[in-house]
């Protein structure tokens, strides 16, 4: 069995997580930001990919309360990586994170190798993601929140991996292509995922959508 996976993001009502340049701080209201960190404090774990630990260096924890500090019992974080080594100075790494790769990586944390499979791109290899989902288990992670990114995002979606989804839309309109939810072309409606919408309520100027990826 694998975790339950929760994907989170913050978004413009046109669909984009931030600019070209990367600026988005901050697209949500100050009320879906504290609703997030509750929904961060709510599971046993949160997920990025190693792009997104290079471009902004998450701290990932839960901070509610007056000076918005660490709360106590933080989730653990994960990352995806591929071959490449991390940062040495990431903040994650002194968390003691989950690191799934694709072979052995020299890094701070718990490494599991999952299987390597066939990637398109030069790359031409990734984590197997089921592969690493069904090892978190024994090691009590139940529960986990995707944070990104866009090509995390894309891949959870097109494996079936995320079951439920928590979105963020702020009161913005991009007006344009920036850094889009999910990498890649939509080419047909037919290419579309269905969902069901369990949940849409009010946060500040803010609006959160909660969907079954699974319907």
């Amino acid at each position: 069995m694998r975790p339950t996976v929760i994907l989170k993001a913050a978004l413009t009502l046109d669909g984009q997580l931030a600019a070209a340049d990367g600026t988005s701080q901050w697209i949500s209201s100050p009320e879906a930001r504290r609703d997030a960190h509750r929904l961060r404090g709510s599971v046993d774990a949160v997920m990025v990919g190693a792009g997104t630990v290079r471009a902004d260096d998450p701290r990932l924890t839960v901070r509610l309360g007056q000076h918005e500090t660490p709360a106590p019992g933080q989730p653990r974080p994960v990352i995806v990586a591929g071959r490449r080594a991390l940062p040495p100075q990431a903040r994650l790494l002194g968390r003691g994170p989950i690191i799934l790769a694709p072979g052995p990586l020299e890094a701070s944390g718990r490494v599991i190798e999952a299987s390597v499979i066939e990637a398109p791109g030069p790359r031409g290899e990734a984590v197997d993601l089921e592969a690493g989902l069904i090892r978190l288990p024994a090691l009590g992670v139940e529960s986990l929140l995707l944070e990104g990114g866009a090509r995390l995002f894309r891949s959870f979606l097109d494996a079936g991996l995320a079951d439920r989804g928590v979105l963020y839309y702020g009161p913005l309109l991009a007006g344009g292509t920036g850094r889009p939810l999910f990498r890649g072309t939509w080419t047909t409606l037919e290419d579309a995922h269905p969902v069901r919408v369990t949940s849409v309520r009010r946060l500040g100027a803010s609006i959160r959508v909660d969907i079954d990826l699974h319907p």
